[in-house]
Formats: structure tokens, C-alpha cells, sequence
């Protein structure tokens, strides 16, 4: 048996800062040529600024509004009880790490995994930390700006359940 009471199944996540997700994602539409999936790359974004697009913004958009609280829960509108809820399964169910920490982050699971003793350790690390290094630009919205305040209102029960995960 793989999995019982002492050895319960895991999940374990990265997680960017909501604004700064959101913002990535938006630069990525504009980018990604490469991608298979007509959603997402949007060449229609390229001369597009992310206040344009915004103003433009569907609310139910998955890629912007509150979006670990819709993969969590399966749902498009949230109450503070669906943020108890989220915080409960992150708590329970998730090993989490932070973007911003990557190091730090994958160090974490390699600990809780066992993962120091695998030979190709070294490379999978370098590997998920270049793949952190390659995000895209943020430094086009700045923190209190009136984008930044429109993403943070669309996106306030994911900052709730940010700050739970970063304490």
C-alpha cells in the first residue's frame, strides 16, 4: 500500500503573488508563440497595455480574477466562509512554497520528499529554477497604481489566502 493514515498523499505548490500572477499571465498571452493552445497565446494583446485589457476585462476570466481560489474550489464567486475553506485545504492537503522563495521552496520539498538521495536532484533543481528566472516583466505596474488596485480588487480573496500561505 502506497498511501494510508501514516502516509497520506500530498500536493505540493508554488505560488506567486496573486497581483504579480496575474500580471504574468497577461504578458505571457501577449508572448507565447510558442504554446499549442490557441488560449494561450493572444496575439490580439500584443499592442495592447494591461490597463487597456482590463478595461476590457471579462469577469469571469479564470486568468485574472482570484484564480487559486477557482482551482481549489471549483467556482466563480467566493464568501469569506469559501476562504476558510480554501485555507483549510491548502493547510491540510498542500506543501507549499513561494516563487519569490524559490530556493528556499525547493530545499523545502526536497526535505519533506526524501529527495536528496536521487542522483539527477542537482539537475531537476537547476531546471526548476531557471524556469523561475524566465518570468515575465512586472516592473510595468507598480504597487499602489491604479492597475495594481484594480488587480487587487479583482483578485482580494486569492491576496486573503496569499497572506494565510506566506505566515
Amino acid at each position: 500500500i502506497l498511501f494510508d493514515l501514516e502516509h497520506q498523499a500530498r500536493f505540493f505548490a508554488l505560488f506567486q503573488h496573486p497581483i504579480e500572477r496575474a500580471i504574468s499571465t497577461f504578458y505571457y498571452h501577449q508572448i507565447a508563440r510558442w504554446e499549442e493552445n490557441e488560449k494561450l497565446l493572444q496575439p490580439e494583446l500584443v499592442d495592447v497595455t494591461i490597463e487597456e485589457w482590463l478595461k476590457k476585462f471579462n469577469w469571469r476570466d479564470p486568468e485574472v480574477g482570484n484564480f487559486y481560489m477557482r482551482l481549489l474550489l471549483n467556482k466563480h464567486s467566493f464568501t469569506d466562509e469559501d476562504l476558510e475553506k480554501a485555507k483549510n485545504i491548502t493547510r491540510t492537503k498542500f506543501l507549499v512554497g513561494l516563487e519569490s522563495k524559490m530556493e528556499e521552496s525547493v530545499e523545502r520539498f526536497d526535505k519533506y520528499f526524501g529527495w536528496y538521495g536521487n542522483e539527477k536532484r542537482p539537475e531537476c533543481q537547476q531546471y526548476a529554477m531557471q524556469k523561475a528566472i524566465g518570468r515575465n516583466p512586472l516592473n510595468n505596474v507598480k504597487k499602489g497604481s491604479k492597475v495594481w488596485n484594480l488587480l487587487a480588487e479583482l483578485n482580494y480573496y486569492d491576496l486573503q489566502l496569499y497572506k494565510f500561505i506566506v505566515q
